[in-house]
């Protein structure tokens, strides 16, 4: 029997993903804020949590969605646009994770900002912070073809190709910075009001 009662969190960072980085970057997120003394925890949009979330509790909140083939998750797509209202009604920050964002290519880093800027702007979501951050390079987490296709996309780039392995390029600095701004911000409204 799924759980009805409703879940209380200030700081909620959501989180759609596919191999996983995206809710390491969310829980790190969470962890942060928790540290700076805020209730906060990461949700997974497609899980029942984010249905169960009373949104008269929050006070902020993040979504962050990977980049794949120039797409977000369609799970952050819906849960965007189902609570578009809800986070403009508070301070929000969107993060778009890629390797894109990695990229020694400054037009593909510049093309990852673009629709990181991009995809809460087409569903109605205005959120005072918008980046692009960096993911992991999975080879482990990758099925047969994609494992190829992401040896190839890499070799071109100058990027690791030991499949073996998976390769960390989250800017793990630019992520707890992004937490400090929201506790920042939180702060500064609280002190407003």
């Amino acid at each position: 029997m799924p759980d009805t009662t409703s879940l209380s969190c200030a700081v909620p960072v959501f989180f759609a993903t596919s191999e996983g980085q995206t809710r390491r970057i969310a829980e790190r997120l969470a962890a942060v804020l928790h540290d700076l003394g805020f209730d906060s925890r990461a949700i997974d949009v497609a899980g029942p949590d984010a249905a169960r979330l009373d949104w008269t509790k929050v006070q902020g909140a993040l979504v962050g969605a990977s980049l794949h083939a120039g797409t977000h998750q369609k799970a952050a797509d819906r849960f965007v646009r189902a609570h578009a209202f809800d986070l403009n009604a508070v301070a929000s920050a969107f993060f778009s994770v890629s390797l894109s964002a990695a990229s020694k290519n400054q037009h593909e880093v510049d093309a990852a900002a673009n629709l990181a800027r991009a995809f809460p702007a087409a569903r109605g979501w205005k959120p005072v912070t918008i980046v692009s951050v960096a993911g992991r390079l999975a080879y482990r987490e990758y099925g047969f073809f994609i494992r190829w296709v992401m040896k190839r996309i890499a070799r071109k780039e100058g990027a690791p190709t030991d499949t073996s392995r998976d390769y960390e390029l989250t800017n793990w600095t630019q992520v707890e910075q992004l937490a400090r701004e929201m506790a920042h911000r939180l702060r500064t409204r609280e002190a407003v009001a």
